[in-house]
């Protein structure tokens, strides 16, 4: 989707540090054992440990050059259970970042059995960075109308998106034409390798599901544990993302709605959930027109009110939908500063104008390279007409989300694949059933197609789902993780467990 991440992901962190071993098969051209036998050295970083991975910038001609993946591992307290290896999203989330916050992401047992280690894919944070603009016009881009109403409107969303991509070329030359998620994915049985595991245990969330199951797909017979949170199904094209995110952000606004109604201090003043989702609908219309004042010489517009908006359905267990109803509330009286604040945050925005993380770059980078895109403005204006049928917020945005990648001056070298893994480990796939970012179709969709995995199912709203506060789903995962506990039988989490 054009501006919303897939993942998001808390924490900053320095880095140092360099290349440790294992022996495995390797596969590819010749050449690659050179990268598999490796030797990481750990080097200290805070409380916990960071290193370099070193890989083939291109698996398809190792004289290309090479590129260097930033590792941080936290390490076991207790127990030598080996290494989880762990993705927070994205693409464009820190797994360095994120392996740093162990002791939230996975359970107190975990963390202290396992090493936990994240990686920053090739492109992202502290992985030779994908850099395209300066953070003054990454406000610009982001603020820019991107959900075009007449010919004017689509041209300059259009060279924007063209500019947009050319300044990638230009700027990160070396690097913006390799962060693919299929060469990832062959980074990530390198760093297996590495770390000296013979199979690779693994946590994903979000985009991470997309890399664990291509993972699973490339090399089955080295998945070890795979926990899938949040699932990306991989067979997706472009479109059928984009459809479904804005079908699963329609779900989860009215969703939103029917609890800021029933909680008696609601900005919205309509009673029903239809008339409550045409306020806000109403309110993002009247920003295309005149955006709403918020911080000097940065004005509330329409796509960075949608965005917040969007953002703030992510998380109800962590106090999303609450912040979200005080920012309407704001917002509804003529104050745009607290949905621009909320949006910044989420984005990693300081309040200086620096964005301290390059994921709102890369994010596309990865996306453009992953699936081909359409480009032609006439066919996403139809979408964009289409899809308000379904989901009358979000639809028509995300229609036109395609056009950054229309416009990429690199063609696209992935396609949709269907992920069977066939003789892989058993996988366990875990889903909300009001996943506004995966919709929980797509877990159910893998979950069938999958040679053997099990489905975890937390009747619940948000995105993903382990360690979101479902004791239920917390103690299925942590016992797969642990023992290797597989469920006989798929399983249902209420909402309160």
């Amino acid at each position: 989707m054009s501006r919303a991440l897939l993942g998001v992901v808390a924490g900053t962190l320095l880095l140092s540090g360099c290349v440790s071993g294992g022996q495995p098969e390797p596969i590819g051209p010749e050449g690659l054992p050179v990268y598999y036998e490796q030797t990481l050295d750990w080097t200290d970083c805070g409380q916990n440990e960071c290193a370099t991975l070193t890989v083939p910038k291109d698996y398809s001609d190792l004289t290309v050059g090479d590129m260097e993946i930033a590792l941080l591992r936290s390490p076991a307290s207790q127990g030598d259970r080996g290494t989880l290896v762990v993705n927070p999203g994205g693409p464009g989330g820190s797994g360095t970042d994120y392996a740093a916050a162990a002791s939230s992401i996975v359970g107190p047992e975990v963390a202290a059995q396992f090493d936990i280690v994240g990686f920053d894919p090739r492109g992202v944070g502290r992985s030779q960075p994908v850099k395209c603009l300066t953070d003054e016009e990454l406000d610009e881009w982001l603020a820019l109308d991107g959900n075009p109403s007449d010919a004017a409107e689509v041209e300059q969303l259009r060279q924007a998106a063209a500019e947009f991509g050319a300044r990638c070329a230009a700027e990160s030359p070396d690097t913006y034409a390799y962060v693919s998620s299929a060469a990832v994915v062959k980074d990530m049985d390198i760093l297996r390798a590495a770390l000296g595991e013979e199979q690779l245990d693994y946590l994903g969330k979000s985009y991470g599901t997309a890399l664990g199951a291509m993972y699973a797909e490339e090399y089955p017979d080295r998945v070890g544990r795979f926990v899938l949170d949040g699932m990306l199904d991989p067979a997706l094209s472009a479109q059928e993302v984009a459809h479904g995110q804005a079908k699963g952000f329609e779900d989860t606004l009215r969703r939103f709605v029917a609890k800021c109604q029933r909680d008696g201090n609601c900005p919205l003043r309509s009673k029903d959930v239809d008339g409550g989702v045409a306020e806000i609908q109403e309110f993002l219309d009247g920003l295309a027109d005149e955006p709403l004042q918020a911080q000097p010489d940065r004005p509330l517009t329409q796509s960075l009110g949608l965005g917040a908006i969007l953002y703030y359905l992510y998380f109800p267990s962590f106090g999303d939908w609450d912040k979200l109803e005080g920012g309407l509330r704001d917002a509804f009286n003529g104050d745009g500063s607290t949905l621009l604040t909320m949006y910044d945050e989420r984005l990693d925005r300081t309040a200086q104008g620096h964005y301290r993380n390059n994921s709102n770059e890369v994010f596309y980078a990865v996306t453009c390279l992953d699936r081909p895109a359409e480009s032609d403005p006439a066919v996403l204006a139809q979408r964009a007409q289409e899809w308000s049928d379904d989901a009358p917020t979000f639809g028509s945005y995300l229609a036109w989300s395609d056009l950054v990648c229309g416009q990429w001056p690199t063609p696209a070298t992935g396609e949709p694949v269907k992920v069977t893994a066939e003789g892989a480990n058993p996988i366990l796939i875990v889903s909300t059933t009001h996943d506004p970012a995966t919709p929980y179709e797509w877990a159910e969709q893998v979950n069938d197609r999958l040679a053997s995995s099990q489905l975890v199912t937390w009747d619940a709203d948000g995105h993903t789902a382990y360690g979101q506060g479902s004791d239920c789903v917390d103690k299925v995962v942590d016992a797969y993780l642990l023992d290797g506990t597989v469920p006989e039988e798929p399983v249902q989490c209420p909402e309160k467990s």
